[in-house]
């Protein structure tokens, strides 16, 4: 799948949580969006750390943080219980939403670390890659400061 760009429309997707719970994209709402590869690996445990050590600070932006990533619910309801994320982890099991949104490396058959930020059902912010996952989050923050 090709890869989203600034202005592009955002792709409806309906995943489950860690609860059951479907969550949808509101196309009101204001959102970061982050696909990861796999609850409970070094990086993906930091980079979920720095999403809740910031989380109150997205909130008071006026936005919801949703991971995404290939893992089962129960897996997700261990991870967040784990480290107390405020926020979703959603259950991409097939990688359908990963690949709709340009955020699956068919060579490696799995996620590619990607970050959307979504406001009025439009991307306004998409990074594919992300390597740095120690200071993401915060950088996040100052980017959506204008939006």
């Amino acid at each position: 799948m090709a890869r989203l760009n600034v202005g592009d429309e955002a792709p409806h997707f309906r995943l489950s949580d860690a609860d059951g719970k479907r969550r949808t994209l509101d196309l009101q709402s204001r959102l970061v969006l982050y696909f990861y590869p796999k609850d409970f690996t070094s990086d993906c445990t930091t980079q979920l750390k720095e999403f809740t050590q910031e989380y109150f600070y997205f909130r008071r932006k006026g936005f919801e943080v949703f991971g995404v990533s290939p893992d089962d619910q129960q897996s997700h309801k261990r991870f967040c219980e784990m480290h107390r994320a405020p926020y979703p982890l959603l259950s991409d099991l097939d990688g359908e939403v990963a690949r709709i949104y340009g955020a699956w490396d068919e060579q490696k058959k799995g996620v590619l670390r990607s970050t959307f930020v979504i406001h009025g059902g439009v991307i306004r912010h998409a990074q594919y890659g992300v390597t740095a996952v120690q200071a993401h989050a915060k950088q996040l923050l100052d980017l959506i400061e204008p939006l």
